[in-house]
């Protein structure tokens, strides 16, 4: 990924958790710090950033955001797990003044089958590195490239790791093919004109709208309560 191309950055920080929580920030200008890799895969791939393979590291990241800088740093910030949206830009150790924006800038196509990637395989990369990397590849392929691994700006080679390859390929097509998943996310993508863009999930709730036969029983059993509560005021 654009992060994980710049890999010694990653080696002079020390990994930790980030626990990915329901706050998200809204539409705007914020300021966005990269902090460290959190699961990583070195792996050869061929990225629209230069020519050829290399050995990038994909994987999740962790990023702080906030709405104002103090002396270089962040003020008030929160950290997230984040991942790369796009494989064309750098990225950068400092904080920067990025744009806060919704999916669906992608487009609908791809803001669709983002969306399922997460419901359906976001969980799984908790930890585990190879899933965090196969999430990365996936995320590329849906949300800026053909879908494919093998073709395209973003595309794998012979020595790319097998498991991860097997897996991606796995995301994608549920993504493109099967239903939704359980875990509903909302999104924040943090965009930058010339360093890396990270997109950010939530968790996020759906409240079920109910069927017009719900709607009906529902005000049937409102009114015998009512009926029921008048009969009763009237035998007193």
């Amino acid at each position: 990924m654009k992060r994980s191309l710049n890999s010694f950055l990653a080696s002079a920080l020390v990994a930790t958790c980030t626990f990915v929580g329901s706050q998200a920030f809204a539409s705007g200008t914020v300021y966005v710090k990269e902090n460290n890799s959190i699961s990583m895969e070195s792996l050869n791939l061929v990225l629209p950033i230069q020519s050829g393979a290399h050995n990038y590291d994909t994987g999740s990241l962790n990023i702080t955001v906030g709405s104002g800088l103090r002396e270089g740093s962040i003020t008030n910030g929160t950290s997230f797990l984040a991942y790369c949206i796009d494989p064309f830009q750098w990225s950068s150790s400092s904080a920067l003044a990025y744009s806060t924006v919704g999916l669906g800038t992608l487009g609908t196509t791809q803001e669709a089958d983002v969306a399922k990637l997460y419901s359906q395989s976001y969980a799984g990369t908790n930890g585990n590195s190879v899933n965090s990397a196969a999430f990365q590849l996936a995320l590329w392929e849906l949300a800026k490239d053909d879908g494919v691994l093998t073709t395209g700006m973003v595309h794998t080679t012979d020595a790319t790791n097998a498991s991860v390859v097997a897996a991606a390929s796995s995301m994608i097509f549920n993504a493109q093919h099967a239903s939704a998943g359980s875990t509903q996310y909302s999104f924040n993508l943090y965009t930058n004109g010339s360093n890396q863009d990270y997109l950010v999930a939530t968790i996020g709730s759906v409240t079920p709208v109910p069927e017009p036969e719900t709607y009906a029983m529902l005000l049937a059993g409102l009114g015998l309560i009512g009926f029921t509560a008048s009969r009763r005021r009237v035998s007193k």
